[in-house]
């Protein structure tokens, strides 16, 4: 018989709810078929194996990573299409890189360059598969034009490097049409590199969480020979806060929606006071830098027979987080919460939940255990 999360389950616990993976997967593999693009879901969100191959075999061309370790473990798994989201300049990383077609012919792993060292560390290690960074000034990496970039492509082609094209993250601006403007300036570049790319399809790849739509309004003019790879990531899970207030879903509510699917289950250990309750969740569970967590049930007593209480939005806020301890404030209207109560969170910003836990449980939409799935960050 199926395990309810609330029997035999050591609180706190993060899970994942089923349905809302399986639509959230199936929405953002619909939508990057209409628009014609590859996508190469961010990997290094969740690091779960299982769950990349999941969009996989929806139609996925393959995964995005930040690091070369976390390539090695997706490699691990079966996964030879990768994405290093990077300029990888360690030796060891680069040898690795430049073993991968031995292995396997058919493997394609790409990464970045932004400069000349990056170039030149690149081509000691053979003809590499890259593409040329562009970010934009007071961003991240990458160079900071168009000009640059294309100026970077030739060096990278006269090296003896496989130039595959150009990428860049539009997920640092304030919004999407700050990144439309961005977006303009990297199919400049990937038009202007056509002819030093070492393939017959020449590669732009871009696409956070946040700003999608806008890198899609913007390659929709793109040469015939021009693929674009989308790397959004958080897609899968969703959240309920910093990616539910940007998603493209939200501005265009007609190419599909996101459900979010991450919750974190916490018992209540004291209610000192009039008007505050402790849960047993802390930094050490769920995430907090891009906003706290938000309570979206209640279940009295805390046992599998309780019926879900939702509270009244704004009566139980979480506005503090200890190492693990999650303080809640309570208005007038919030349901009277006592010891052994268990709280449900949704949280902000799954990148930096995932990597609390190492086997998370999958629940079916009656809150019994389907299945537990582990993360590799180590």
């Amino acid at each position: 018989m199926p395990t309810h999360v609330l029997d035999d389950v050591l609180l706190p616990t993060m899970t994942l709810r089923e349905s809302a993976l399986a639509s959230n997967a199936a929405v953002m593999q619909a939508y990057v078929d209409r628009h014609e693009l590859l996508f190469a879901p961010h990997m290094k969100t969740h690091m779960a194996p299982a769950l990349a191959r999941r969009q996989l075999d929806l139609g996925a061309w393959g995964v995005t990573v930040a690091s070369v370790q976390q390539a090695v473990v997706a490699w691990r798994h079966g996964i030879h299409h990768l994405f290093i989201a990077n300029e990888v300049l360690d030796p060891a990383g680069l040898a690795w890189i430049a073993d991968r077609r031995t292995e396997d012919p058919d493997a394609d792993v790409l990464f970045q360059v932004d400069s000349p060292a990056g170039v030149t560390a690149a081509a000691a290690h053979g003809r590499l598969p890259v593409l040329v960074e562009i970010g934009f000034p007071g961003g991240r990496t990458g160079v900071r034009s168009p000009d640059q970039g294309v100026a970077l492509a030739r060096l990278a082609a006269d090296a003896g490097l496989e130039l595959r094209g150009v990428t860049g993250y539009e997920g640092g601006l304030p919004g999407p049409d700050e990144a439309r403007t961005y977006v303009r300036g990297l199919v400049t570049a990937a038009e202007a590199v056509r002819s030093l790319v070492a393939t017959p399809r020449t590669l732009l790849s871009a696409g956070g969480s946040a700003w999608f739509d806008a890198v899609v309004d913007t390659v929709a003019a793109r040469p015939d020979d021009v693929d674009v790879l989308l790397r959004s990531g958080a897609s899968l899970t969703h959240d309920d806060g910093f990616y539910a207030e940007r998603t493209p879903f939200g501005r265009r509510p007609e190419e599909g929606r996101l459900v979010p699917a991450i919750r974190v289950w916490g018992r209540v250990t004291s209610v000192p006071e009039t008007g505050l309750a402790l849960a047993a969740v802390g930094k050490r569970d769920i995430s907090f830098d891009e906003g706290l967590p938000v309570v979206r049930e209640v279940r009295p007593g805390g046992a599998a027979h309780a019926r879900p209480v939702a509270p009244v939005p704004g009566s139980v806020t979480v506005t503090r987080l200890d190492d693990q301890h999650c303080y809640l404030r309570l208005t007038d209207d919030a349901p009277a919460l006592a010891p052994g109560d268990v709280v449900v969170f949704g949280v902000s910003h799954p990148c930096t939940v995932f990597d609390k836990w190492t086997r998370i449980l999958v629940l079916d939409d009656d809150d019994t255990v389907l299945d537990t799935i582990e993360t590799e960050f180590r």
